[in-house]
């Protein structure tokens, strides 16, 4: 109920306006270089049905602070028009650009926003600015919605007095946006020809999600555009997802399904614990959304990949069909995204990945099939494996996600991670534990007079990052309640490589 309340507090343009169906006069407003804005069709529609017009550049205030190695404690704010400011600044352009533009309710000064800039300056000598709207943000969410299409207009405008007054080229800018800055990102990219690259983290969805391109986040705004989902619930649902589950890039990434993250079902006190009062108050109420810039910052200098599969449904995703990609098809979320490129024209590739409930968040994934002998009778029960590989040991993990019937002759997959990469599989530890259902009398076991068991032929474990499948056999190992068997003879002398 505190959650629901926070929310509510949040947004509440957004609650009045699903309640009263409220609807603003059309009108537009213009500035000075940057143009009018008018909140007509398509900013008014029936997703928008609130439909503010943005706040001046002078209410608003951005301010875009640059950073490099040189400077990487203390930036330099820079202004259009003041060359000599701009060239104080230690801005190169013979350097890439990274610009980092948080969303609704944040600031410049945030600590995540500084966390990314360290990163990304230790992994690479970039120009990196800070876009801090904080004025703009701190405000009703339908407001600050509107601010954020004149914010999109002066990034746009500073992107241009760079490559204005140092031969700056756009192609090499990147737009790193969270949330509504996702969206400011967009905009800036529809005003500039040939804006390298935009990353958004997590898009904001309320107003947006399901609008026309002009209004949102969409492949035409950069050169490459990529996305992580990590909140895609409904707003108007019991979960009230703050991000888009719409596909809006050239690639979309949708870790754990892209709408609900491990770990953020931990509650307020463990968050205040873990994180401080502001943080961990920030964590409670938004920690689906907030995850996508935890997940960036980790990719930045991970030696893990996050490497994500190809995939059309999280329900081929979670069955294992996906695992592993067809050669060159993987994917690799944050920021080295653009190590793989879809062939140009096609937009909204989908990719799937599993991740850690905490920090680090990146995992390995292995795919498991198991084959049942066809003897014995159907048994009912969870299923656990760990797996023992050349550079290290998983944990026992249940594999089933609670009890499940395993029938003779038939064959069941699963996904496995892990934090490390085990190279080669050596061999399976498999455990499973007799779980009768009250309802189904024949897989009750009455004072004991039965003996549960379950009989196994074949185990294939596939790593998804190298492509190599192991396989262990057994003919029908018998295999009773609670007890660890474990696979560890090859079905064939030397493992294979998958071919597609």
């Amino acid at each position: 109920m505190a959650r629901v309340a926070l929310l509510a507090l949040l947004l509440p343009a957004l609650v009045a306006a699903r309640s009263a169906g409220i609807k603003y006069k059309r009108s537009s407003e213009c500035f000075a270089g940057l143009g009018c804005f008018s909140n007509d069709a398509p900013f008014f529609s029936l997703y928008r049905p609130v439909s503010f017009l943005p706040q001046s550049p002078a209410t608003i205030h951005p301010k875009f602070t640059v950073f490099t190695r040189d400077t990487s404690h203390e930036g330099h704010d820079i202004t259009v028009g003041y060359a000599t400011g701009l060239k104080q600044s230690g801005f190169s352009a013979e350097r890439d650009t990274k610009f980092i533009v948080h969303g609704f309710i944040d600031n410049g000064g945030t600590d995540w926003m500084a966390e990314m800039k360290n990163e990304l300056l230790v992994q690479g000598d970039y120009n990196v600015v800070l876009v801090d709207w904080g004025s703009g943000s701190l405000n009703l969410y339908g407001q600050a919605t509107a601010n954020t299409r004149v914010v999109g207009a002066m990034l746009a405008q500073i992107i241009n007095f760079m490559t204005e007054t140092l031969d700056a080229r756009p192609e090499d800018m990147h737009v790193i946006g969270h949330s509504l800055g996702a969206h400011v990102a967009g905009y800036a990219g529809e005003r500039l020809k040939h804006l390298g690259r935009i990353t958004g983290l997590d898009p904001a969805e309320p107003y947006f999600q399901n609008t026309e391109t002009v209004v949102r986040l969409d492949p035409s705004d950069a050169l490459f555009v990529d996305v992580i989902h990590t909140d895609g619930a409904a707003f108007y649902s019991t979960s009230h997802g703050f991000g888009m589950s719409q596909a809006c890039g050239h690639v979309d990434y949708y870790p754990n399904g892209g709408h609900k993250q491990p770990g953020c079902e931990d509650g307020v006190i463990t968050h205040l614990v873990n994180e401080g009062i502001v943080t961990g108050a920030k964590e409670f109420v938004a920690c689906n959304h907030l995850r996508a810039y935890h997940f960036f910052t980790e990719s930045i200098n991970s030696l893990c990949p996050f490497e994500g599969y190809r995939c059309d449904s999280e329900t081929k995703w979670k069955n294992g069909s996906c695992v592993p990609c067809e050669e060159g098809g993987c994917g690799f979320m944050g920021l080295h995204a653009d190590k793989t490129k879809p062939p140009r024209g096609t937009t909204h590739v989908k990719f799937f990945l599993e991740t850690a409930p905490h920090a680090p968040y990146c995992r390995y994934h292995f795919k498991l099939t198991m084959t049942f002998a066809g003897t014995g009778r159907a048994e009912r029960g969870e299923m656990y494996v760990h797996l023992t590989g050349t550079t290290g040991v998983t944990h026992e993990v249940e594999v089933t996600h609670g009890a499940t019937y395993v029938d003779p002759g038939h064959s069941y997959t699963y996904l496995l991670t892990s934090p490390l990469d085990l190279h080669e599989i050596r061999d399976v530890h498999f455990r499973w534990v007799h779980d009768a259902s009250v309802l189904d009398f024949g897989t009750w076991n009455v004072f004991g007079t039965r003996d549960p068991t379950l009989y196994m032929d074949r185990v294939a474990v596939t790593n998804g990052e190298t492509h190599k499948s192991f396989n262990f056999c057994e003919h029908s190992m018998a295999i009773t309640s609670d007890r660890v068997e474990i696979f560890s003879h090859p079905c064939d002398p030397t493992p294979t490589t998958n071919t597609f």
